[in-house]
């Protein structure tokens, strides 16, 4: 086969002579030779007086006033700031239009990475990186440590596994201690420091087992990649026991030691020890087979945690108020993340800021503290509150509570035991386990996979449950066909005594609920929404609530005329007349329990957003981009679609919102039922 030629030379044969019109061929034109692109490049370079080369193998200069293009700006011109002139464009930008010329693109701009940049070059000064050689020759890592310096070394280091538990790497913030780079050599010279690093790295080697094994974490929680260090590694032992013992003995001989230094170093050790027994009872307690004080089920090692954290708290304030600040010793210098930095992986340096307020580091640790406390009393929990998340203390926990209290929950027979107990409040007869065991059995099975489901979903961050959240409705809807049949069974079964006409189905569909409003809930979390759709979102919220409303409503007048009936019988007559309400009566409770009432004010506070936002934008009050309100309708379909395609409820079409007479009715009489 032969080589195809160019389509250009192919041309070329083409341009041959062609008849005039008077029948005389042309000559034959000769064949413009094509210039060779890489000819300016393989001609050797011709030199200037100066010396210099007339071009370069890897740039051709641009023509003067043209060096957009890979070329240089002309000699006579210096580089101008424009920052006043980007600033003047953007005044008179609408929403989604960028700038762009001929010569500059924001695109560009973003990824230009500048060289000899400190935080943008990885290369730059490299040699400059701290090593454990150079750091004993310059007398930064000592064999004997003043207690002052200990302290201030020690906040620091739990001031690092703070932000190690924040999602920051390990060998950026724990192990950027130039002391634990070789901790059996260099600090068995100092039996108090080296007796702090095995409980450190005890403690460190079990959060990171419990925040793998609960599987909870996402890339911005945690990352359990230890970049080739060894987290095995110890200064005398690596079990938890002979730690604690050797933690004692040296609190003894500071003790005896005397001084507030000595005093600070011991309150350390001391809460340390109880921190890592702490990790150890919660992560290694045994079956849940010890009895509460309410009766409960609990698990043996629990009580012992909660009160080794209660005296972690009391530690806290004493260390606080010992510590020496981050910027008042020269030992600090210890810490170099350089150190590390070859085991990173190519790109932009990561650089991790410490906290320099002991203030703050402290208030952390107090925050970590109370979440893991409220980790031993979970088994005493109901499920509406595990569902909720009940490890959160002030913010968002950090993954370690979470993780500890997604272990918890899985316990076996836990998530069954909260499921039974909380469908009993729904009026579900616990008989029917027995009575209808062929069809209540495989149900309850497949609510309880749904359940620790929901919990898992519970301990994740904020943005992978709103994420989550939305593959749950479907299971939802297939469960709430299941209910369905299985009221259908118990009235069938148990006849008058049943004292809820849909236990099973109201008790899903309550959940369900729940589910929805904790999705549309954490857009706002996660500033997910536009001030255009606030309105829209309370809306919808409003509408949600309402229906729990109604269907709690509706159990709690059950409760109350159960109760009733057993303590007096009423008559036939007055039993039907109870029984049989008007067509769009809603059956209210005389007295209401409080969760119902709180969640009344909710829905009137939702509801009163809703119109307030709804007046500011009817009165001009509220200004939105042109783009944000001509894009309302698909706004609206694209927040509720996941409600609306999975069948659970019937939703709301937005027409109910936007036409004149609803939203009359909607923003001065609000009538969902």
């Amino acid at each position: 086969m032969g080589v195809d030629e160019p389509d250009d030379e192919r041309e070329d044969e083409h341009e041959e002579s062609e008849p005039d019109v008077g029948g005389d061929a042309k000559k034959k034109k000769p064949r413009k030779k094509k210039k060779n692109k890489n000819k300016e490049a393989a001609e050797p370079f011709e030199l200037l007086e100066d010396g210099q080369p007339t071009a370069s193998p890897f740039w051709t200069p641009a023509p003067e006033g043209e060096f957009g293009n890979g070329g240089l700006p002309p000699q006579n011109e210096d580089w101008v700031d424009v920052t006043c002139v980007c600033d003047l464009a953007v005044e008179g930008m609408q929403v989604g239009e960028m700038i762009e010329s001929s010569h500059f693109r924001l695109y560009d701009a973003m990824s230009a990475i500048e060289i000899m940049d400190p935080k943008m070059d990885s290369g730059y000064n490299n040699s400059e990186d701290m090593t454990l050689e150079k750091a004993e020759e310059t007398g930064i890592v000592s064999s004997n440590l003043a207690n002052e310096d200990l302290v201030a070394i020690i906040d620091q280091l739990l001031m690092y596994y703070l932000l190690w538990m924040e999602g920051h790497t390990i060998i950026q913030t724990c192990f950027c201690c130039l002391y634990l780079q070789d901790p059996a050599r260099l600090l068995r010279p100092m039996p108090a420091f080296g007796a702090f690093v095995d409980a450190f790295l005890a403690s460190c080697r079990r959060a990171r087992d419990a925040v793998i094994r609960a599987g909870v974490f996402d890339d911005e929680d945690f990352l359990p990649t230890m970049f080739g260090t060894d987290l095995d590694v110890c200064v005398f032992s690596s079990d938890p026991k002979e730690v604690q013992k050797r933690l004692v003995a040296e609190r003894s001989s500071l003790k005896k030691t005397g001084g507030a230094a000595a005093e600070a170093v011991a309150d350390r050790l001391e809460f340390m020890g109880e921190y890592m027994l702490t990790l150890v009872d919660l992560l290694d307690a045994g079956p849940v087979n010890v009895k509460g004080s309410d009766g409960k089920l609990a698990s043996s090692r629990l009580p012992y945690a909660a009160d080794r954290l209660t005296n972690c708290l009391r530690l806290l304030e004493r260390m606080e108020q010992s510590s020496v600040g981050s910027d008042s010793s020269e030992a600090l210098r210890c810490f170099d993340p350089s150190i590390n930095r070859k085991l990173l992986v190519p790109g932009p340096p990561r650089t991790v800021e410490p906290i320099q307020d002991p203030k703050v580091v402290f208030g952390m640790w107090t925050s970590h503290v109370h979440e893991l406390t409220l980790c031993t009393s979970l088994h005493q929990r109901q499920m509406s509150e595990m569902l909720q998340g009940c490890v959160t203390f002030k913010d968002q926990p950090n993954i370690l509570p979470r993780s500890v209290a997604q272990i918890c929950v899985s316990e076996p027979g836990l998530a069954r035991r909260l499921m039974l107990e909380s469908m009993e409040q729904h009026l579900f007869p616990v008989e029917a386990l027995q009575h209808c065991k062929k069809i209540a059995e495989p149900f309850v099975a497949r609510c309880e996979s749904l359940l620790l489901h929901l919990l898992k979903l519970a301990h994740s961050n904020n943005s992978r449950r709103f994420r989550r959240l939305a593959h749950v409705f479907a299971d939802f809807n297939e469960l709430q066909h299941e209910a369905w049949q299985l009221d259908e069974v118990l009235k069938t079964t148990f006849g008058a005594n049943l004292r809820h006409a849909r236990p099973c189905w109201v008790w899903i569909m309550e959940h369900c609920l729940q589910s929805m409003i904790d999705k549309l809930l954490l857009g706002f979390q996660l500033e997910l929404y536009d001030e255009a759709e606030l309105h829209m979102i309370y809306w919808y919220v409003d509408y949600l609530h309402g229906l729990r409303i109604y269907n709690l409503n509706e159990l709690c007048y059950a409760k109350e005329q159960s109760q009733s009936a057993a303590t007096k019988k009423k008559p036939a007559s007055a039993q039907r007349k109870d029984q049989a309400p008007g067509p769009r009566a809603v059956n209210k409770p005389r007295n209401p329990p409080a969760a119902l009432l709180l969640l009344e004010a909710t829905q009137s506070a939702v509801r009163g957003l809703f119109r307030l936002l709804a007046f500011c934008l009817s009165q001009g009050l509220l200004r939105s981009p042109p783009a944000s309100e001509d894009g309302l309708a698909q706004r609206f379909v694209l927040r509720f679609r996941v409600l609306s395609t999975s069948g659970c409820l019937t939703c709301l079409p937005i027409r109910t919102l936007s036409s004149p007479p609803s939203r009359r009715r909607l923003l001065w009489r609000v009538d969902l039922f």
